[in-house]
């Protein structure tokens, strides 16, 4: 008997997953990302306001009070740089530097700690009090940029 050409052969089947679909969505996932991430990057172009601002003068710089490990306090204002002065003399001085710049209409004042880092803990907070019997209400610590790591 002559075989019948449009019979099928059976084949066995086969049980192994078919790789080539999940390749080629993977590789058009990436073209997409690859040709937008460029376009999230640059974002959009505006044309931003231009307007006159004032400078900072030099009423609004931050009095800076430094406290030394042996428990010495200087502080810098306006002209006045590294002043040794006593508690209560600071806590007259910041509240005339408050008073004028209230008077002034300007911001409140700011100051900012710059203490030695072998100082104790306590020492930072008496100061702090001192501002705070003042009346300073923005209070900020100084620090130091960090030092590199070795690399091993």
């Amino acid at each position: 008997m002559k075989p019948n050409p449009y019979r099928r052969e059976k084949k066995a089947l086969n049980a192994e997953m078919n790789v080539v679909p999940y390749i080629d969505v993977m590789l058009v996932l990436l073209v997409i990302f690859m040709v937008t991430a460029p376009m999230l990057i640059t974002g959009v172009d505006v044309e931003l306001p231009k307007e006159q601002t004032n400078t900072m003068s030099q009423s609004q710089l931050p009095v800076i009070v430094s406290l030394t490990d042996s428990g010495e306090i200087f502080i810098s204002y306006e002209d006045n740089v590294d002043l040794p002065i006593s508690e209560p003399e600071l806590i007259n001085t910041l509240f005339n530097l408050q008073a004028q710049s209230s008077d002034a209409g300007a911001q409140p004042l700011q100051v900012m700690i710059n203490a030695d880092q072998n100082n104790q803990y306590g020492a930072i907070m008496t100061l702090m009090a001192s501002l705070q019997q003042a009346g300073i209400q923005k209070v900020g610590l100084l620090t130091g940029a960090p030092l590199p790591t070795p690399s091993s």
